[in-house]
């Protein structure tokens, strides 16, 4: 196989007459016609280039080997302009990337289906002869890579050789019209951009999320906050409703119990009783019994409130409406009090009091009470 030239002037291969065999053998043209534009080309970037070499053990062979004269490097120039699938074209680049030799993809047809899967770039004829590269750079900006220049293949190849631009896995999103391949050519710099960007980006998604997730927190205490500040306002709802009720209660006994008492006092004492219209904080909240202006009974003290007054209420009778009543009035009082347990009755209408020295009203007949006590001495 030599170089010939058309008298059109294009210049082509052909092989030698009787030539046994050659290992451009079964290529079209136009691939002939690429790999010698990249040779060209290589050479022209300041490389030593050679066509059909094969690697060790025959593992590759390149369509040209651009090489340092210094023997620093080798790079494998890939002329592929037939069908070819992404899986083989990865497998061919791996195989030689394994012997120490990177390769680049050269096509002129339009986005084929492993462009960007290896490093590669497409190319196009340019008036005045040569080749440019027209895809495959590209460079990055604003969080995005964007399309890069286009460039005449021996600048390119200059690029590469000394690592001026370099195969590079993206990572960011693609501005049109750049294709989002997996694979661009860029500056050093622009990678680094990336990664920089891509490292501010993640720490930016973390830190929002951890603001989201401390929000979300906050929100859930103040959530539960509030809920046990209406479990709390429930609760108070609740307390109060019983305590109101329980006063209700109380107010309901004392009343029963009024009858009881003014008949339970007069029939002790043979006095008329005087008993107050409301309770009395100094009795505990018990309703008084007075026998002339002195005190006798209480009706119904608050147990509660009763070790306040425990010695107040030590000489008087303490009434009750129930056993429960006498126990709980019993463990707050003093040792010895005197407690009567009564059944209550319709609520009687209290008389005024009497003046000092007033004769005693007569005593009526029937006294309920679970106890009847002797005949007692008014106090004072």
């Amino acid at each position: 196989m030599h170089a010939k030239r058309s008298p059109s002037g294009l210049r082509f291969f052909a092989h030698a007459p009787g030539a046994p065999e050659c290992a451009l053998a079964g290529e079209t043209l136009a691939h002939h016609l690429l790999k010698l534009e990249l040779a060209a080309a290589a050479r022209d970037a300041g490389a030593h280039a050679e066509l059909e070499v094969r690697g060790p053990e025959g593992a590759w062979r390149a369509d040209v080997l651009a090489s340092d004269p210094a023997e620093a490097w080798q790079v494998a120039l890939e002329a592929q302009l037939s069908p070819i699938t992404p899986d083989d074209i990865v497998a061919r680049t791996e195989r030689m990337q394994a012997d120490g030799v990177p390769s680049v993809w050269i096509s002129d047809r339009y986005r084929p289906r492993w462009f960007g899967r290896v490093p590669s770039v497409r190319v196009k004829a340019v008036d005045g002869g040569g080749l440019a590269v027209v895809e495959g750079l590209a460079k990055f900006s604003g969080g995005q890579w964007e399309m890069g220049p286009q460039v005449p293949l021996a600048e390119f190849l200059r690029w590469v050789f000394t690592a001026r631009v370099v195969s590079h896995l993206r990572r960011a999103p693609v501005r049109s019209p750049l294709q989002a391949r997996r694979s661009v050519w860029t500056a050093p710099q622009y990678a680094q951009q990336e990664a920089a960007h891509l490292e501010a980006e993640e720490r930016r998604k973390r830190l929002e999320q951890e603001e989201k997730r401390r929000l979300r927190e906050e929100e859930q205490i103040r959530w539960e906050q509030l809920q046990d500040h209406r479990r709390e306002d429930r609760k108070r709802t609740t307390e109060r409703g019983d305590h109101e009720a329980a006063i209700q209660a109380l107010l309901e006994r004392q009343v029963a119990l009024e009858k009881p008492a003014f008949e339970f006092v007069r029939r002790e004492t043979g006095v008329h009783p005087f008993i107050e219209d409301d309770a009395v904080v100094e009795f505990a909240m018990g309703v008084p019994v007075y026998i002339g202006m002195a005190p006798y009974a209480v009706i119904c003290p608050v147990a509660s409130r009763v070790p306040a007054v425990r010695n107040r209420l030590a000489a008087l009778v303490v009434f009750v409406a129930s056993e429960k009543e006498r126990r709980r009035i019993a463990a707050q009082a003093r040792p010895g009090q005197r407690i009567e347990v009564l059944k209550g009755g319709p609520a009687a209408v209290p008389s005024p009091r009497p003046p000092t020295g007033q004769a005693p009203l007569p005593c009526p007949d029937g006294i309920e009470g679970t106890s009847i006590p002797p005949t007692a001495t008014p106090p004072g």
